[in-house]
């Protein structure tokens, strides 16, 4: 994610490195890798000067912004260190931690310290999210009924985009409750000033193939995330085309999720965050509340009944 997904020049930007570098805003001024060799590969493709190799040192740099694409176990140390110098800003992949809890704590801590963070959920940038959240503001879905999320991989890192994108869409404000799980099937309760959701969380393994996928049924709609490449789906009632009793659901709006270019995006959401306070002050409050959200539903999928 740091740089491995693509190379200068390519049409489509698929990592940080790449987006930093299409960015009229910010530089490239560095790579740390707990193998020295990769650093140094990354920054001549990349066309980088050279930074320390040594980890303190190299932290101790005066970066106006640090991006963090370690792996999900260093994470949350990763963002402590970068927080305690104080950087202008800190893009870090999710999840945040990988104790929910601490992830939170970091959150909080950032914005004592004033510093911008923004966590790399990419698809909340896009504008087939954006027009779903004006379809579900407007009324015209009306609320959500039962939801499926379908992953591969664990759920603090798989499922916590689409809880992501709930929350964008909802509101975060939901009490879950554990109801049962038979094999990589789990129900859960998400209730909301009394109203209850079914939440069905459904991981499979990555072999023979590699699922992702958000189904959100409502009461006068549908919101599809599925297929490769993936297609975001809105969709309403209609009569069905031969049997005229039968109301359907009809795609009202489809999305190709991956013809926009959402990380230069994101990049510029941090750029607006460190350049005005206003701007900045309910961001980190949006990472915050879907933290929040996020760790109160995973932290009950994962416990279970216990």
């Amino acid at each position: 994610m740091a740089q491995g997904y693509d190379a200068p020049g390519d049409e489509r930007v698929l990592s940080l490195a790449h987006a930093v570098s299409a960015s009229p805003a910010f530089r490239l001024g560095g790579f740390f890798d707990i193998q020295p060799a990769r650093a140094e590969a990354a920054e001549r493709k990349w066309s980088c000067p050279r930074s320390p190799r040594e980890r303190t040192v190299w932290l101790n740099q005066p970066w106006d912004v640090v991006c963090i694409a370690t792996p999900d176990s260093q994470h949350a140390a990763d963002l402590r260190d970068a927080l305690a110098r104080k950087p202008r800003g800190i893009l870090v992949e999710k999840p945040v931690a990988a104790d929910l809890a601490e992830g939170l704590e970091l959150l909080q801590e950032a914005q004592r310290l004033g510093v911008a963070v923004v966590v790399d959920f990419p698809r909340r940038c896009h504008t087939g999210v954006a027009a779903v959240a004006e379809h579900v503001a407007a009324g015209r879905l009306g609320r959500p009924v039962a939801v499926v999320f379908a992953y591969s991989g664990h759920p603090v890192s798989s499922a916590i985009h689409m809880l992501d994108l709930f929350h964008t869409w909802w509101g975060g404000d939901w009490e879950p409750a554990f109801g049962w799980r038979r094999g990589p099937h789990t129900a859960l309760t998400l209730s909301q000033a009394g109203y209850p959701v079914t939440a069905s969380f459904v991981n499979l393994p990555a072999e023979p193939y590699y699922v992702w996928e958000l189904h959100v049924y409502c009461e006068r709609g549908k919101v599809q995330l599925s297929a490769s490449p993936e297609v975001l789906e809105v969709s309403r009632p209609a009569l069905h085309p031969s049997y005229r009793t039968h109301q359907v659901l009809t795609p009202l709006a489809r999305f190709p999720m991956e013809e926009e270019a959402l990380l230069p995006r994101i990049l510029e959401t941090l750029r607006e965050m460190i350049a005005d306070p206003e701007v900045a002050r309910p961001a980190i409050q949006r990472e915050i509340d879907s933290q929040i959200f996020s760790s109160r539903v995973l932290r009950c999928l994962l416990r279970g009944g216990a």
